[in-house]
């Protein structure tokens, strides 16, 4: 079962398990099970309890841990764009990535889809050959990000294909890292889906 912190939230905005739960349309029982995490607790309700409480989901999951991703940016067309306010994230971003990035997708790209989470690990350039013909982020010199299928690396560059029809492969010149895709979320309505590379 999951851990959240639906009670010091609660607890923080002064409400009862009763009254969260009137607010909520549900008991003081199942707001008692949610905190406990006596029951499994779905995005639906994640959703629905951080707007009552006025948080977002990940501030309601239990405290950081090394399966938490910090969202570095949102990728479209043409690459990725850095954020100026973070997404909420999926209820689950646990990965096989050791050192996680994760990338929010805006619009169709290839296989991926609006609202997918990209989860990439983050690797020096020197240990990122067997990135090779996987989907990648790179970090550029100029502290931006490129996006595609890794085709060509050195410790000098770097080439990513993007996956839109059509497009150019973008030369990056001294990549300060590599991050191969590793986990994929993708978000149908009503259910979070998880799916792994490994």
């Amino acid at each position: 079962m999951m851990r959240t912190r639906i009670r010091h939230f609660r607890k923080q905005r002064g409400l009862t398990q009763g009254e969260l739960a009137a607010r909520l349309g549900t008991t003081a029982a199942t707001v008692s099970r949610l905190e406990t995490a006596d029951m499994t607790i779905s995005m639906d309700w994640l959703e629905r309890i951080a707007g009552v409480l006025e948080v977002g989901v990940p501030d309601l999951l239990d405290a950081p841990g090394p399966g938490r991703v910090a969202c570095l940016g949102e990728v479209g067309r043409g690459g990725v764009a850095p954020l100026g306010e973070p997404p909420a994230l999926p209820v689950s971003l646990a990965s096989a990535a050791r050192e996680p990035l994760a990338f929010k997708v805006v619009e169709r790209i290839g296989d991926y889809s609006p609202g997918d989470i990209l989860i990439a690990d983050r690797l020096p350039v020197e240990k990122a050959s067997a990135a090779l013909g996987y989907d990648c982020f790179a970090a550029d010199a100029a502290g931006g990000y490129g996006f595609g299928r890794l085709i060509a690396l050195s410790p000098s560059h770097c080439v990513l294909v993007p996956p839109e029809p059509g497009a150019l492969p973008r030369d990056i010149a001294g990549p300060g890292w590599i991050a191969p895709v590793v986990t994929l979320v993708r978000h149908f309505p009503g259910v979070s889906a998880l799916r792994s590379r490994n």
